[in-house]
């Protein structure tokens, strides 16, 4: 869980970030930069609501984010061999309940960051015409953090499918998480875990 914690902290790091070269970057580099801005204007616009109800910021965070964020991938790759095995509603099911533990866990991140510095390094190619590593440094005080993000395009834009952290992957560090839930409980134990901490994490912020 620590590892977790630290990937969501300095992904609000990057997202919170701003780059001074904007109209330089490359389109992938554009949607993480984009997306930034956004998150940061409506967090100016819509202070007084976010103030008086953290479930509304949630709302914002998934309709800015979950657009740039290639679910399907990265729920097939956290849960591996696991995904060609279930039926298709438990492939739903799974995906719904892992979109609200990450909007969550981004929303709670981003609130306590602000004022990091993006700088971007030569992106590289990925193994496929339509994949690329996007590579950063976040800078604030203190030594500057490594921050790749794996993309893809498959005709829908640009999209993230895995963030690493100084080489920490979130897409590992879940799927070693699951996997032992996996191994007791089967998927569908999984899903219900994770809907009932999703749902335990509401009624606290209602």
């Amino acid at each position: 869980m620590k590892s977790f914690k630290l990937i969501f902290i300095f992904l609000a790091c990057l997202l919170f970030g701003s780059s001074s070269f904007a109209t330089l970057l490359t389109q992938p580099q554009q949607v993480i930069e984009s997306t930034s801005n956004e998150m940061k204007q409506l967090m100016l616009s819509e202070s007084h609501l976010i103030d008086s109800d953290p479930n509304y910021f949630y709302t914002l965070v998934d309709k800015v984010f979950t657009p740039y964020i290639d679910l399907d991938r990265i729920s097939a790759m956290v849960l591996g061999r696991s995904w060609r095995q279930v039926s298709n509603n438990d492939r739903q099911a799974f995906k719904q309940e892992f979109k609200r533990m990450l909007v969550r866990s981004y929303a709670t991140a981003f609130r306590s960051q602000s004022d990091w510095e993006i700088s971007y390094l030569p992106s590289r190619p990925g193994n496929k015409p339509n994949d690329i590593l996007v590579r950063t440094k976040v800078a604030n005080s203190g030594q500057p953090l490594k921050i790749d993000y794996r993309m893809r395009n498959i005709g829908e834009g640009w999209k993230v499918y895995d963030v690493k952290i100084e080489g920490i992957s979130l897409v590992t560090n879940y799927r070693s998480s699951f996997k032992k839930i996996i191994r007791t409980s089967g998927v569908r134990g999984l899903i219900d875990n994770l809907n009932e901490t999703n749902d335990k994490k509401e009624m606290i912020d209602s």
